[in-house]
């Protein structure tokens, strides 16, 4: 009997994904501290960290199996790559894992802020991603990619049999008509998960979608892909990064290392092409889902000398500078009237930037701040915050900090498709205790 994957090879090519073998937790399982947030949150936050830690103890969790971004610069980084990948081995030994087999996961996430947001969790085809800024790729960068913050993320998942997403793609549909409806038939779908999640993190339900409701994804997909070819032309963005880009551009270098090596090792280009690794896990979320809401990624920058960093705010050429109470800078950079301005605070003023109409967006406008600026302290750095009160306790001794516009959705689509990626980390996807949860896993070796 042919796979799920051959029976709809033709459609499955379209559209640029797979249908996965998803593999989740066995029964029993604790999934309340099996699943954590997303790796790119809190990067400046120990504390949070120091909480997951406590809260997951020596039970199962992908807590072992990922590597938070707050350790990045640690100096065992190596040792927690490799204490990932024993985790893995042993996870796969204790048979703390179950496959699923074919099948795509429908979830309905639920939180404070937002409500509910739905999703459906794929295998995405790394040959039709490309995340350069001139791609004409089915699936696209919307941000600029970070290439330095690729390799420690390539040194994870080099040694690792298992892939863990974080990873969110965009579609444009504003009928509704792939994700939201399989609300309605979940009374037809084996439960696949249940879970009230850490951190403020909300709950979190998904169901499996197998047999013949993959044939109706798919068709509503292919149904989808057709409309976007109508108005866009043969080079369509049908897929646009939401969340985890370096995530999938990892994904994508280490695809593009193993084609070397298989083609060395003498393989066939039909045994390549079916490798698992030529694709990665992601959930897919509607660009119009009201449970959705787009969020500025802030800017903290380190420096022995805050008073410095005001003072070269304050002398801004770019743009008209002045105080601002913290409230008005808020309102203000939620309305239409503050898509080309930013905030600045040192501990002790806050500051509005005032940058006027331009191609260039305000995200853009305060790296390129930053950037003369650590060119006279190179001991300055750079980190992108979640949330306007994680970012503000930052301010202070040691850090200024900046507060940035985000991008109307509405517009996200079109001004990829016209200008190419936006500048990096310019949007972030509900706040961050809301990021995308490990949860689902999947093998990306044979």
């Amino acid at each position: 009997m042919p796979s799920l994957n051959e029976t709809f090879a033709p459609t499955l090519q379209r559209l640029g994904i797979a249908i996965p073998e998803i593999l989740l937790p066995v029964a029993g399982t604790d999934l309340s501290k099996w699943t954590i947030v997303a790796c790119d949150q809190y990067t400046s936050d120990h504390a949070y960290w120091n909480q997951v830690e406590a809260i997951v103890g020596t039970a199962p969790s992908t807590l072992r199996l990922t590597l938070p971004e707050i350790h990045l610069e640690s100096p065992d980084v190596q040792a927690r790559i490799a204490k990932i990948h024993e985790a893995m081995a042993d996870y796969a030994t204790r048979g703390i894992l179950e496959n699923q087999g074919e099948g795509f996961v429908y979830l309905q996430r639920t939180t404070e802020h937002s409500g509910m947001r739905q999703g459906i969790v794929v295998a995405m085809d790394l040959e039709r991603y490309d995340y350069a800024r001139e791609s004409r790729s089915l699936i696209r960068a919307t941000e600029g990619t970070i290439v330095d913050r690729i390799p420690p993320r390539l040194a994870v998942r080099r040694a690792a049999p298992l892939e863990l997403p974080h990873i969110m793609i965009l579609i444009d549909d504003p009928d509704h008509t792939v994700v939201e409806a399989l609300e309605a038939h979940t009374g037809e779908f084996a439960p696949a998960y249940d879970v009230e999640l850490i951190q403020k993190g909300g709950h979190l339900k998904g169901w499996k979608i197998q047999g013949q409701a993959v044939d109706d994804v798919l068709s509503k997909l292919d149904a989808l892909l057709a409309k976007t070819i109508s108005v866009q032309g043969a080079e369509p963005l049908f897929w646009a990064m939401g969340d985890g880009n370096h995530s999938l551009a990892t994904a994508k270098a280490r695809w593009e290392e193993t084609k070397k090596e298989l083609e060395a090792a003498g393989e066939s280009k039909e045994s390549i092409f079916s490798h698992p690794a030529r694709f990665a896990l992601a959930e897919i979320v509607n660009i119009h889902s009201p449970g959705l809401f787009f969020e500025p990624i802030h800017r903290a920058v380190f420096t022995d000398d805050v008073a410095e960093l005001t003072e070269t705010v304050l002398s801004e050429a770019t743009a008209e500078v002045t105080q601002i109470r913290e409230d008005d800078l808020a309102r203000l950079l939620v309305s239409s009237q503050g898509q080309d301005k930013a905030g600045y605070f040192d501990g002790r003023n806050w500051y509005v930037l005032a940058y006027g109409k331009g191609k260039k967006l305000p995200t853009a406008r305060v790296d390129d701040l930053f950037g003369r600026f650590q060119k006279a302290r190179p001991s300055a750095r750079i980190d992108f915050i979640h949330g306007w009160e994680d970012t503000k306790k930052l301010a202070g001794a040691g850090a200024g900090v900046f507060f940035t516009p985000v991008i109307a959705r509405e517009r996200l689509f079109q001004w990829v498709q016209e200008n190419g990626p936006l500048p990096k980390k310019s949007f972030s996807m509900g706040h961050a205790e809301e990021k995308r949860h490990y949860l689902e896993a999947r093998r990306i070796v044979r």
